[in-house]
Parts: structure tokens; sequence; C-alpha cells
């Protein structure tokens, strides 16, 4: 088996080069959008691609939604535009806060998430 500091380096290597790439994905992105503006066109060229560019209207919602829920609420939009929080639910069944005819309808299986933490130095 590999040793704890070469994979935990490695996958740390990796999490800093996605963060670049993302970077560097989001400036690539502005600078399409740039020049499909300045050539009055939606759809730019590449060697072996071409790239569609759909200009659309982003919804920007308020910090505090309280205002805007309890309208939709009002309004009776609420069954129409809520939706089901599988990470919620998720969470309940994990923890046992759901019925057993709801979890049983799952299968549950062992994950694992990892987290990179600076280590401390004295």
């Amino acid at each position: 088996m590999a040793n704890d500091s070469g994979l935990v380096d490695q996958y740390e290597e990796l999490q800093n080069m996605k963060k670049e790439l993302e970077i560097k994905e989001e400036n690539l992105k502005k600078n399409i959008v740039k020049l499909a503006i300045e050539k009055n066109t939606n759809i730019l060229f590449g060697t072996n691609k071409k790239c569609s560019i759909k200009e659309y209207m982003k919804i920007i919602y308020p910090e505090d939604k309280t205002i805007i829920m309890n309208l939709i609420k009002e309004r009776g939009f609420y069954d129409k535009l809520s939706s089901l929080n599988y990470l919620k639910l998720g969470n309940a069944i994990a923890k046992g806060e759901v019925d057993k005819e709801i979890s049983d309808l799952t299968k549950q299986e062992k994950a694992f998430r990892l987290y990179l933490q600076e280590i401390k130095k004295f």
C-alpha cells in the first residue's frame, strides 16, 4: 500500500489543478462570449468542435427569500414549483428519521468524502 503523504499530496495537487482549470475555463468562457458579441454571431468554430453561445436571462433571487416564499405559497404556486430535496431525504433516511416503509424503498451503500485541511505547524 502506498504511503499516506504520497496519496494525500497527489489528491491535494489534483484539487489545486482542478481549481486552476475552473478559473481558466471561466476566463475562456468570458473571452468566447466577448468574441461572439464582437463578431455578432452565436456560433464560433474550433478545429474539431463548434461552440454555440446562447444568451439567457439569469434570475437572481434576494438573499432573504422569506417574502418571495410567502407570496408563492399565498398565490398557490408552491406545490407546482417545489420539489423533493433528495439530499435532505437521504440524510433523514441514514439517521433513521423516516418511516421504515419509505426507507425500505431505497438501498444504502457506504461511500466516502475526502476533505483536505492544512496541517498546523508549530
